[in-house]
């Protein structure tokens, strides 16, 4: 274990000492809102919307707001996305004493993504995750390894509403993320607020050009190339990049007379990309895309859900798809290349002369157009209505079926326990509880998983002592935000590190 490994550790610890003591330390006189977007990395997406119709609010004059931002970002860079700042906005850096302070005392959570680990909310929290776009790609319990999504599906399950733009989201997150049946929240299909117009977009980008150095010419059409992020063999990552940058320059070489080439790469492998392409074409990270979209005549991706944002600009989209087989095979999608609204094209040199010969046309799509059946631009002033209508207790939003926990721990599950689990699912709703540790048997990978991960919330004081105030709180970071019908234990050693029997949880060691 290196020495940044074991410093990283320690400072979690501070961390979560600093949350504990400040957990539930929630103002009742002051509204505290605290917005992140992609970890701190910017101050964009829904976040970005949701704070915009805040500000404006007359009955908002009282109100902080809490921008948080990572410590690898630019915070004069992250500023110049957001119209409107004054003496209301705070901003604090992730990963911080601050920030964890502003975790555990803030009235309303707003995020695009997740809060780490050792988040908890608190039941005098309300809590709105707005997630990042509809889906292209796979997503949650469609994936092969069910962990990538761990600390994913537990902060949707703490969340008092999650935002989503149509019926397709809504259907990923209850049968994609296996939210049906336990999740106590409310799914509101509202559209997505980072599809409002933002007033004095075209200021924003004008100074976040001037300051990066990219180079726009109004007189010129505008293409925008936004892949996706290949992710899923790091071997390949390399040789990813290396095809991206390739082709991209090519792009520049044949149609930079008639067009500005903006580049727009997802921000995995920004940094790897700003080392081979020059700052006057590559958009900052830190820049909405959905500002760019404004500016933006023609558009290409791949399997980015980008598009979803574009559609209702009703200007053309091409989709260069290089490895669609290979990718379709690797990380699969939602949809056949033959329902996307837009031209396929599978090599640079077919895409440089579709562009050249005029062959963009904008190709309908009746089942893309339902995507964005309620972006009509107050998706944002429906999200601050939401919010303002929540209670303080989760609205119940489950089935009567009753909900069981099957606590398998480290434990690999023998023929007879599995098939037993499999009658058990014919009558009721089967949640596994496993260690992050273990290989996910093929036989459980139907069914939702539970993981526990990261280190106990807990002080020293509380760790030795056995405190029930320590264990009730991580109970709840890791299973208080279902209510479980039935608990059966088949690794003892590991469910007693849940203290069911301190805390008066009854579960049982058979089937």
């Amino acid at each position: 274990m290196n020495v940044k490994h074991v410093l990283k550790i320690q400072w979690e610890h501070i961390l979560r000492y600093i949350y504990i003591k400040n957990w539930g330390r929630i103002s009742d006189k002051t509204r505290v809102y605290l917005f992140e977007s992609r970890d701190g990395a910017s101050f964009t997406d829904s976040p970005r919307y949701i704070f915009n119709e805040l500000m404006v609010r007359t009955d908002q004059t009282q109100s902080v707001f809490i921008w948080i931002y990572s410590r690898h970002s630019d915070l004069n860079d992250l500023k110049t996305t957001l119209p409107l700042i004054d003496d209301r906005v705070m901003f604090v850096m992730r990963d911080t004493i601050e920030y964890a302070r502003a975790l555990a005392k803030s009235n309303y959570l707003i995020n695009n993504s997740t809060f780490p680990f050792w988040f908890i909310k608190h039941k005098n929290q309300k809590y709105i995750n707005t997630w990042h776009g509809t889906p292209l790609k796979l997503m949650g319990f469609d994936l092969p390894d069910p962990r990538l999504n761990k600390n994913v599906l537990r902060n949707f399950l703490m969340a008092d509403a999650i935002i989503s733009p149509n019926q397709h989201m809504t259907n990923v997150l209850n049968y994609s993320y296996k939210l049906s049946n336990v999740y106590k929240g409310v799914i509101s299909e509202i559209g997505l607020p980072r599809l409002d117009f933002t007033a004095g977009f075209e200021t924003i980008l004008s100074k976040q050009f001037n300051r990066s150095g990219l180079q726009f010419d109004k007189n010129k059409k505008t293409i925008l190339y936004s892949p996706t992020y290949r992710g899923s063999d790091p071997d390949k990552s390399k040789d990813d990049i290396d095809k991206l940058v390739k082709d991209f320059e090519e792009m520049v070489g044949k149609l930079q007379n008639e067009y500005n080439l903006l580049l727009k790469v997802h921000p995995f492998i920004y940094r790897q990309v700003q080392e081979n392409i020059s700052k006057v074409h590559l958009v900052p990270d830190y820049v909405d895309i959905n500002d760019l979209l404004n500016i933006t005549d023609v558009l290409i991706t791949d399997y980015s859900s980008v598009f979803f944002d574009f559609i209702h600009t009703g200007n053309p989209i091409l989709f260069y798809v290089w490895d669609e087989s290979d990718y379709k095979s690797e990380r699969g999608l939602y949809f056949e290349s033959t329902e996307l609204p837009g031209r396929i094209v599978t090599n640079i040199d077919c895409l440089i002369t579709t562009i050249k010969d005029n062959k963009t046309e904008v190709i309908e799509s009746s089942l893309m157009n339902s995507m964005i059946v309620h972006d009509d631009g107050f998706a944002s002033r429906r999200a601050v209505d939401l919010m303002s209508s929540l209670s303080n207790s989760y609205v119940e939003n489950v089935s009567a079926q009753k909900k069981v926990l099957i606590v398998i721990g480290r434990e690999k599950l023998s023929w007879n326990e599995g098939e037993k689990i499999k009658k058990i699912s014919e009558v009721a709703d089967v949640t596994i509880l496993a260690d992050d540790s273990i290989e996910v048997q093929d036989e459980l990978k139907g069914y939702r998983i539970l993981f526990v991960f990261g280190q106990p919330v807990k002080t020293n004081f509380e760790q030795l002592t056995g405190s029930l105030k320590g264990e009730n709180r991580e109970y709840q970071r890791i299973l208080g935000m279902v209510d479980w019908d039935k608990i059966i234990v088949l690794d003892n050693q590991f469910a007693s590190r849940l203290a069911f029997k301190k805390l008066g949880i009854n579960f049982s060691s058979e089937f």
